[in-house]
């Protein structure tokens, strides 16, 4: 069996959004601790894992299943969520199903069709990274849309002092610093000194659900993936995005 209950549906659909940008579908792996998934995207260029602790529901019963979903159909209907609504989820085992209720002065059932997605999960690989940066999420994802404005790619550059983020045009640039001291920065442990270009579309689809509070841990190291891990309605994301390779 599995049930779990949320307090907000609201607040789950940014993990949805989030995820769904990057994957069509995916498998969760439910047990009694909780939910992981993870799984590339349909270029291999990007990886995407989710952790949902049983501490982040209400309520919570599982053994082990594996529930394969169409991510489209799965945010659509949460795009149907209010701002009171608590959301449950449970598995009908019987029809092949996982139910999304949200439930308010009444209960609204949506029933999804489960997907053979058993044999499509991936595993974080265990890097070793030199650089990791924390940094609020707010400030770095508005450095992302301001790169935007003039380049599909970013440069991402690290020293001891400071982390940029920098994009180059075919006329204009754009360059943004944070400084070890300044208020955006976290803490900034840097081993040696890094640049490496990625693409802007894929890092601004791995932000998208950051809001102001968010903390973001970005991991950096030259010819290496950047690694972005955040929390987001009580859900640990992680995002693996392979480097830009220059021609």
């Amino acid at each position: 069996m599995f049930r779990g209950v949320m307090e907000s549906a609201k607040e789950f659909k940014k993990v949805v959004d989030t995820v769904s940008t990057l994957l069509d579908e995916i498998c969760f792996e439910v047990d009694e601790e909780g939910i992981k998934a993870s799984a590339m995207d349909p270029s291999h260029v990007a990886l995407v894992s989710l952790e949902i602790p049983r501490l982040a529901f209400e309520e919570y019963e599982a053994d082990s299943h594996e529930i394969g979903i169409d991510l489209e159909a799965f945010k659509k209907v949460m795009n149907r969520a209010k701002s009171k609504d608590k959301l449950i989820l449970e598995l009908d085992e019987e029809k092949n199903k996982l139910n999304i209720i949200f439930e308010n002065t009444g209960k609204r059932k949506f029933s999804l069709a489960l997907l053979d997605l058993s044999a499509s999960s991936v595993k974080v690989p265990d890097i070793e990274y030199p650089n990791v940066i924390m940094i609020k999420g707010d400030a770095f994802k508005e450095a992302l849309k301001d790169a935007d404005l003039f380049s599909d790619y970013v440069i991402l550059k690290a020293d001891e002092d400071k982390f940029v983020v920098h994009a180059k045009g075919d006329l204009n640039d754009f360059n943004a610093e944070f400084e070890k001291d300044s208020s955006a920065i976290i803490s900034l442990e840097v081993k040696e000194e890094t640049k490496s270009a990625f693409n802007l579309d894929y890092l601004m689809d791995m932000v998208k659900g950051v809001s102001s509070g968010d903390i973001i841990k970005i991991y950096l190291g030259n010819d290496m993936p950047v690694k972005l891990e955040y929390s987001l309605a009580g859900v640990n994301l992680t995002f693996l995005l392979a480097p830009r390779i220059e021609g």
